[in-house]
């Protein structure tokens, strides 16, 4: 797996990453003839983007994925107390560098889609296209500060020292917050998306790092605020934004009003909300998503993508998740033991 070192004001980082193109699933160069995609993750699930990559019509493109600080396979120095979005900014701006990325289109999800809708603000020249799904670019609504410190004082419970883990105070955490995002149905896809980051998180943020636990999760998402519409309007690229209706904790009210201040900053923006999705929307309702993401780029770029000359191309994350028992018939997205564990919000 391609990994590469950088270093910004808030410390050293040697950030995993996955280049996909027409032709290699896995790789660390671009083709520099076409677009290329540069997607943001979600919280604590590196991996949400499966169906995607595995998707022929957009694998025409470049597809370069990399795991946020304290995620995925992500190493680097301690998170710095007061670390936030615009610090997250210029790490991956200095990660576009260190890979010498062109103008990219910008694919972000949840917690990925404020880091990046902060680099279009501060620097716009590297922005060709903002595509959200389920973004969280507004400040947290109280509701969810509800939820987010159930799972953070759920999961911290489960290391009272250094050496003395609580697994099924672990599970807990990790379920609910998983159930959260896929509003209370776990189907195989998530269940196995749960597994895998399950792993992560237990090695990112056990004992030993539960103050970068704290720093981006709580700290993270309870400090972001709102842009202003003065920063909104140094976007100069267009913005499309894709939410569920069955969105537990953002509902679609969250993404209209954001779509709102974007237009009253004279941004190009339009809204698409998928029936019955779920917050991770782009997970089961990829064919809807995925095609409009494919169009969208195409609309905002001149140059014209290739076919995919290998119809044997996979997901990256293809060989992981079939581990853990994504592709196999007799495995189930039930999880009996975790059922009593269910993440509330008032008046959801």
């Amino acid at each position: 797996m391609p990994f590469v070192r950088v270093k910004t004001s808030t410390g050293n980082i040697n950030f995993h990453y996955i280049v996909s193109t027409p032709d290699i699933d896995i790789t660390n160069k671009i083709d520099p003839n076409i677009p290329v995609l540069l997607w943001f993750h979600s919280l604590a699930f590196p991996h949400v983007f499966h169906s995607q990559f595995a998707d022929p019509q957009l694998r025409k493109f470049n597809l370069v994925v990399f795991d946020l600080r304290s995620h995925g396979e992500t190493e680097g120095d301690d998170l710095p107390e007061g670390y936030g979005v615009r610090e997250a900014g210029e790490d991956v701006l200095a990660f576009m560098d260190a890979l010498r990325l062109p103008p990219c289109h910008f694919v972000a999800m949840d917690y990925g889609s404020p880091i990046a809708l902060q680099i279009a603000i501060s620097h716009p020249d590297r922005v060709l296209s903002l595509f959200f799904m389920s973004q969280t670019c507004l400040e947290e609504p109280p509701e969810v500060r509800e939820g987010h410190q159930q799972v953070y004082d759920c999961w911290t419970a489960a290391f009272p020292g250094p050496d003395e883990f609580d697994n099924e105070r672990m599970m807990e955490g990790g379920y609910g917050f998983a159930q959260f995002m896929f509003s209370n149905n776990m189907t195989k896809i998530a269940d196995a998306l749960f597994k895998i980051t399950f792993g992560m998180c237990q090695k990112h943020w056990g004992y030993h790092g539960l103050k970068n636990y704290r720093i981006s999760t709580l700290d993270f998402l309870f400090n972001r605020k709102s842009q202003p519409k003065s920063a909104l309007s140094h976007i100069q690229c267009p913005v499309k934004l894709v939410c569920g209706t069955d969105d537990v904790a953002y509902p679609q009210e969250y993404n209209e009003q954001f779509l709102r201040e974007l237009e009253d900053a004279g941004v190009d923006v339009s809204l698409l909300v998928i029936p019955g999705a779920p917050h991770f929307v782009s997970v089961e309702y990829a064919s809807q998503v995925d095609s409009v993401l494919h169009d969208f780029v195409l609309q905002n770029d001149s140059r014209k993508p290739r076919p995919v000359s290998n119809n044997s191309l996979k997901s990256p994350w293809e060989g992981a998740l079939r581990s853990v028992g994504l592709y196999d018939s007799s495995a189930s997205g039930d999880d009996s033991d975790n059922d009593d564990f269910v993440v509330t919000y008032p008046g959801s």
